[in-house]
């Protein structure tokens, strides 16, 4: 990566440019006015002798180069920070942030609202911004585009064989799957076996429309399979379809727990084995020394923690 001639505010508009892909969004970032984000564009498209960023239809996307610097670029300007006298401590009470995380619905449901009410209570100006998990997202966080990944290790099977050396994870909660049938459906028994399963009318949970979730995947193993009338793409719509039509459907307990009563579904045990669904939280290993990232990593741990709290309480109260 040739940098001579490059000054330091170049680097850091080039790492902003790369992380938004906009030039607005990236003039907003730094923040610096967005006449001079483009003037830097055009000296940093002199300076490397490559476009960095190409307009693809409506959007801007990165170049090969883009993408080959964008990793680099970040580790860099990580490594001057720790140089520097970049404060040990993040105040959240005073200090402005955003944060971007990117989860199933489920993780959303789980994890979004507890976070948000707590960091109203001890962080004014931090900000979060949520989005749809998708098949790239390993390759975003590498990007610098999100900060966390909230997802079970298959979610980011792909990404994690291209960039294991790289991303930091660990356990945030665990759950179990439940079958979700309609209270008022044809289906009146306490137990389900599988062949009973397997003649009811199916629908499963694809998020982003591609990524099949784990019953889907276990499914594949079973000697006898449902016929899937219908894939959707976020387990709301699964549980108001399963509630509407008589369906059945394999969800997280937590979430028929939850909105089970909302949307007229019940709870029966999996008539096969089937894993802990382990939700885990990924990052970049170069955020590892950047105190906010760290304070904003308790946070969600400490959330984390309160819904495994309330889900054995839950549990207590129904054996009681």
């Amino acid at each position: 990566m040739h940098l001579r001639g490059l000054d330091l505010n170049l680097l850091v508009a080039l790492d902003a440019l790369l992380t938004e892909g906009n030039v607005t969004r990236a003039a907003e970032r730094i923040p610096i006015s967005q006449p001079a984000m483009s003037e830097a564009l055009r000296k940093l498209r002199h300076h490397f002798d490559d476009r960095l960023l190409e307009r693809v239809g409506r959007d801007l996307e990165l170049t090969a180069k883009g993408r080959a610097l964008a990793d680099p670029v970040k580790t860099i300007l990580a490594r001057i920070a720790d140089l520097g006298d970049r404060p040990s401590d993040f105040d959240p009470a005073v200090q402005r942030r955003r944060f971007r995380v990117s989860a199933t619905t489920y993780g959303c449901e789980i994890m979004a609202v507890p976070l948000l009410s707590r960091l109203r209570e001890v962080a004014p100006l931090v900000s979060v911004e949520f989005e749809e998990l998708a098949a790239d997202t390993a390759d975003r966080i590498v990007g610098g585009r999100v900060d966390f990944a909230i997802t079970i290790s298959a979610r980011l099977l792909e990404g994690m064989q291209v960039h294991e050396e790289v991303l930091r994870s660990e356990t945030l909660f665990t759950d179990a799957f439940v079958v979700a049938i309609s209270r008022d459906g044809p289906f009146a028994g306490d137990v389900v076996s599988t062949d009973e399963l397997c003649d009811m009318a199916y629908v499963e949970t694809r998020f982003g429309g591609m990524i099949a979730g784990v019953a889907e995947q276990l499914w594949r193993q079973q000697p006898r399979q449902p016929r899937i009338r219908a894939w959707l793409p976020n387990f709301h719509l699964t549980l108001d379809t399963v509630g509407r039509t008589g369906m059945a459907t394999i969800l997280p307990s937590l979430m028929v727990a939850t909105h089970g009563d909302r949307y007229g579904v019940r709870a029966l045990a999996v008539p096969f084995a089937m894993p802990a669904l382990e939700e885990r939280l990924y990052w970049h290993r170069r955020n590892d020394s950047d105190p906010g990232h760290a304070w904003m990593r308790r946070m969600i741990r400490e959330i984390a923690r309160s819904v495994e709290v309330d889900d054995q309480r839950r549990h207590g109260m129904a054996d009681d």
